[in-house]
């Protein structure tokens, strides 16, 4: 006895061809499972059951031509109980939202199933336009609406266009998903994640007016090389007044290679919070760069900051180390660079402050912190009222201006000199900052060993920032943005290199204010086969290295996503 065949089921409800049946719910009634169901454009004012496994497709692809608005305004309008389910190609609302009635506001419901196909539908609603209730392994990919995850896991949404008047996405108790490429926007939150943990945020858009990204008691995810909050100079509903990014009640989250544009209160904060791992973000603009209130044993490094208040501000803060950091000034901005208020048992290792206004550093009621190699580069560079500590023991090493031994940091006002030669200062000891260190100082403090002089610190923006090999491109872009008092007018073209080998093209280049932060960038180009020749995948870090016509040597690194290679 053989097996039937699938079916094409049509529907019309309007002039055009003949259709077997005038109503979606009709043909689901109709249909077996297998069975594909072609919707010709029109208006259907209908809620639909689908508890078969069936593809139902509108017949021109276009979401602006073929509409279901509800009969019943508290009811699904596709409400989804089946496997193996696709819904493609409908514009689905015309229904008020209510928050009351939650979450009967959905325009397409997915509850308790799996390996399902949403994709190509433009559908409204403030809030859950897209809804999974218990619902794993399904793809969600070129929609626009508002999407909502409960319970929900190992889903792809992918290429969406989620909006909303409140949070544009969330997750609640939904774990293992992965989001990436989606552009989000929203009068409030972009992403919200509640309880979910081990999801991958990866390459995202991100704008909201409070908050673009929260994690809330959320564990073991991965936000990376995503573009949050408005670029500087742009507009829309941001720029995350609150918080950019945002880990309340949060561990073990690593969140990296971000791009923040113009950041609101605090670009990244931390609010008792542990062990995540914040690294290779950039900053352009925010009030607060990097923020922890309450929060432990995290690692922050790597990162780029511009800020107007604190680049960097622990309050009530413990055992986290911030490494490698740069921090740099927001229009002459009275912040500083590093401010530990109430903190204790922090590290703070090879970072570099390059702001003029109030302190390098700044600790209140701050104990057992211990500040070493970092680059501090301002007249009255420190406050401290504790008791802390300021150097190691003298230790062979490489230190932050080149010189042989590891000890203390380096101090621009520091006026004592190195009588032996080794790197660290021998007299005026111990260094104090003119008495704002009140107990101790720096008893090793650096100085910069004659000979090579340190390469000057460039802030380098490479684009793209995901990079795949497979598609089609000539050139790699870099924007290098010298320091205070560096002009990349002066850089010698003929000597820019990225990866110490691939030089850069003489033709396009030119300078301008490309990230539009009132400094001034100059744009070069490299061979995008050469560098994809040399590096692997994953995340890869890039540098670019150059020369000013005064024989200056500048350098600066960015981090990109390398998809993986296919022969």
């Amino acid at each position: 006895m053989g097996t039937a065949s699938a079916a094409d089921i049509t529907v019309n409800n309007s002039t055009g061809p003949a259709a077997d049946f005038t109503s979606i719910q009709a043909a689901v009634d109709a249909a077996t499972d297998g069975d594909a169901i072609i919707v010709f454009s029109g208006i259907y004012t209908e809620n639909i059951d689908v508890n078969k496994e069936l593809n139902i497709t509108s017949q021109s692809g276009n979401p602006k031509d073929t509409v279901v608005q509800p009969l019943d305004t508290n009811d699904y309008i596709f409400n989804v109980t089946a496997n193996n389910v696709t819904i493609s190609g409908f514009q689905v609302g015309g229904y008020m939202w209510d928050p009351w009635i939650y979450p009967m506001d959905t325009g397409i419901y997915l509850d308790g199933v799996q390996h399902n196909n949403i994709n190509n539908n433009d559908v409204s609603g403030e809030e859950h336009a897209i809804s999974l209730n218990l619902s794993s392994n399904n793809t969600l990919s070129n929609n626009s609406g508002s999407i909502t995850l409960r319970y929900s896991d190992n889903n792809l949404l992918n290429n969406n266009s989620p909006t909303g008047s409140i949070t544009a996405v969330i997750l609640h108790n939904s774990d293992n998903n992965l989001l990436n490429d989606n552009n989000v926007t929203s009068s409030e939150t972009g992403i919200h994640m509640d309880s979910s943990d081990n999801n991958i945020l990866i390459g995202n858009s991100i704008v909201a007016g409070d908050y673009c990204l929260s994690l809330y008691y959320s564990h073991n995810n991965t936000v990376s090389n995503n573009t949050v909050g408005l670029p500087i100079g742009g507009s829309g509903p941001g720029p995350c007044m609150d918080e950019t990014i945002s880990l309340v009640f949060s561990s073990n989250n690593t969140v990296n290679n971000n791009h923040i544009g113009r950041g609101g209160n605090t670009a990244i904060g931390l609010k008792s919070s542990s062990n995540n791992t914040v690294n290779n973000n950039y900053v352009g603009t925010s009030e607060v760069g990097i923020s922890m209130r309450s929060s432990k044993d995290n690692k922050v490094s790597n990162n780029t900051v511009n800020a107007y208040d604190a680049s960097f501000d622990l309050t009530n803060s413990s055992n986290n180390a911030l490494n490698d950091n740069i921090a740099n000034e927001d229009y002459f901005a009275p912040g500083s660079s590093f401010r530990l208020e109430s903190s204790s048992n922090n590290t703070l290792a090879g970072n570099i402050a390059n702001r003029n206004e109030e302190f390098s550093i700044y600790l209140n009621n701050s104990m057992d912190n211990l500040i070493y190699n970092n680059y501090f580069n301002k007249t009255g560079n420190a406050y401290d009222n504790g008791s802390n500590t300021w150097n190691i023991t003298k230790t062979e090493g490489t230190n932050i201006v080149g010189g042989p031994f590891l000890g203390g940091n380096y101090w621009s006002d520091y006026a004592g000199a190195d009588t032996d030669g080794d790197g660290l200062g021998d007299t005026l000891l111990p260094y104090n900052s003119e008495g704002q260190i009140s107990n101790g100082g720096d008893y090793l403090p650096l100085v910069i060993p004659p000979g090579p002089i340190p390469p000057i610190q460039a802030t380098v923006d490479i684009r793209p920032g995901i990079l795949n090999p497979k598609s089609e491109g000539e050139w790699i872009t870099a924007y290098i943005e010298l320091p205070e008092g560096y002009d990349v007018n002066d850089i010698e073209m003929s000597t820019i290199m990225l990866m110490g080998s691939i030089p850069a093209e003489s033709f396009p280049s030119g300078a301008g204010d490309y990230d539009k932060d009132g400094k001034p960038d100059l744009m070069v180009k490299f061979d995008r086969k050469e560098l994809i020749s040399l590096i692997g995948t994953g995340d890869v870090e890039l540098t670019v290295t150059g020369e000013l016509t005064d024989g200056s040597i500048f350098e600066g690194t960015d981090t990109i996503w390398v998809l993986l290679k296919v022969k």
